[in-house]
C-alpha cells in the first residue's frame, strides 16, 4: 500500500502558489477557496493583475451568483482577447462548486439539481480551455466529491490548473501576522495585549484586519498598543458575548447573564440567531470536556476549530464550573428549542429566556 501523502500547511501553500505566478507558471483554470474571506480576496485579486498583464480591462469578465451559465461562460471562454495575450473571467460565489448549498442560500434562485447540470457542462469543458483563457473560481465553499471539483483537481495534476485552500493559518502564523500589522504601522504590541486582541476579533482575517486598523487610529502618537486600548476600541463578536452569557450562567450569575441577553437583543440579534449560537457554544464545550482528559490543548484545537490558546485561556476555567452531564442537558435543550422554534411551536426569545434562567438557578 503507498504511504500516504503528508498533508500540506496552508503557509507553504501560499508559497508556492506565490512563487508559481511570479515565475510566470500560470495555469488555464484556478480555484480559490476556504472559510478565510481576506485570504481568497487577496490571492483573486493578486492573481487577477497577474493574469492580465498589461490586457485591457475589456478582458476581464466577473460573474456572481447562482444565474451564470455554462453556455455563456463557454462562449466567452472561446472568444479571443482583445489585443492582449489572456482573457481572464472571474466567477464569484456562484455556487457551482457546491450546488446543494447554493440552492438553499438566501440569494440563490435556481435549485440543486439544474445548479449541477451547470457545473458538470463546466467540468467537460475544462480540459478545453483554451491558452488565451484564464478562469478563476472563488468560492468560500466547495463540495470535493462534485464533477466540477474533481476536473480542476485533475487539471492540477496535468499542470493546466491550481487549487488554493484558504483556510485559517496555525496560531503562531495567525499571531505573527496580526502583530505584523501593528509593526507595519509603527506600533508595538506585546505578547499579553497581542493574545486579549485576538480573543476579540477571532480568527476572521477581514475581521483582525478592521479592528487592527481601527486601533491604530485610536493609538496614533503613542507607539504602542495597549490591553486597555483594546478594550476600549475593540468590538467583541457577537459569538464572544454568547460565551460571556453561558460563562455567567455556569457561574450561577442570572442578572449578568439576562443582562448579556438583553444587551444583544438591543444590537438587533435575532433571538434565532442567539439560540443557534448558544447551541453551537454548548456542542463545543461538550467535544472539549469530553477530550480534555485525554488530549492536549493542540490536538483538541484541531478537532474543535478553536485556536489552543483560548481553549486553555477561556473554555477551560469555564467548564470547571460545568459538569459533563450538565452541559451535555443544556446543548439537548438548546437542540430541541432550535428545531421548535423554527417550525413555530415556540417564540425563540422564550426558549433562550427559559435556558438562562433554568441553568443559571440551579445549585
Amino acid at each position: 500500500m503507498a504511504a500516504k501523502q503528508a498533508k500540506i500547511d496552508f503557509a507553504t501553500q501560499q508559497r508556492q502558489f506565490n512563487e508559481a505566478i511570479k515565475s510566470g507558471d500560470l495555469r488555464r483554470v484556478y480555484l480559490l477557496c476556504g472559510e478565510q474571506a481576506y485570504l481568497r480576496l487577496q490571492n483573486r485579486d493578486k492573481l487577477v493583475k497577474v493574469l492580465m498583464g498589461d490586457g485591457d480591462s475589456m478582458n476581464l469578465s466577473r460573474y456572481s451568483g447562482s444565474d451564470v451559465t455554462a453556455k455563456e461562460l463557454i462562449e466567452m471562454a472561446q472568444t479571443l482577447p482583445f489585443f492582449a495575450d489572456r482573457r481572464v473571467i472571474v466567477l464569484e460565489s456562484t455556487g457551482l462548486l457546491n450546488p446543494k448549498a447554493a440552492s438553499k442560500s438566501v440569494t440563490g434562485s435556481k435549485s440543486a439539481s439544474s445548479i449541477s447540470e451547470e457545473a458538470e457542462k463546466i467540468a467537460d469543458f475544462i480540459p478545453e480551455i483554451p491558452d488565451s483563457t484564464a478562469i478563476v473560481f472563488v468560492e468560500e465553499n466547495v463540495d470535493k466529491r462534485g464533477k466540477l471539483y474533481k476536473a480542476i483537481a485533475k487539471s492540477k495534476n496535468d499542470k493546466l490548473g491550481d487549487i488554493l485552500e484558504c483556510v485559517t493559518p496555525g496560531e503562531n502564523d495567525l499571531r505573527s501576522w496580526a502583530g505584523g500589522i501593528f509593526r507595519k504601522n509603527g506600533f508595538s504590541i506585546n505578547g499579553r495585549a497581542l493574545a486579549l486582541f485576538l480573543e476579540y476579533t477571532g480568527e476572521d482575517m477581514q475581521n483582525i484586519a478592521g479592528e487592527a486598523e481601527k486601533l491604530c487610529c485610536y493609538c496614533m502618537g503613542q507607539g504602542e498598543i495597549t490591553e486597555q486600548s483594546i478594550r476600549d476600541v475593540c468590538s467583541p463578536r457577537i459569538k464572544d458575548r454568547i460565551f460571556d452569557m453561558i460563562e455567567a450562567i455556569a457561574l450561577r450569575d442570572r442578572k449578568k447573564a439576562l443582562g448579556i441577553y438583553m444587551e444583544l437583543c438591543a444590537l438587533r440579534t435575532a433571538p434565532q440567531v442567539i439560540l443557534s449560537l448558544m447551541r453551537r457554544q454548548f456542542d463545543q464545550l461538550v467535544k472539549i470536556k469530553e477530550l480534555s482528559g485525554s488530549m492536549a490543548d493542540s490536538e483538541i484545537a484541531r478537532k474543535v476549530g478553536v485556536p489552543a490558546f483560548v481553549i486553555s485561556k477561556k473554555y477551560k476555567p469555564a467548564l470547571r464550573q460545568y459538569s459533563t452531564a450538565e452541559l451535555v442537558e443544556a446543548l439537548s435543550e438548546c437542540v430541541d428549542a432550535d428545531y421548535e422554534s423554527k417550525s413555530g411551536k415556540i417564540d425563540a426569545a422564550m426558549a433562550v429566556e427559559m435556558i438562562i434562567v433554568k441553568h443559571s438557578g440551579r445549585a
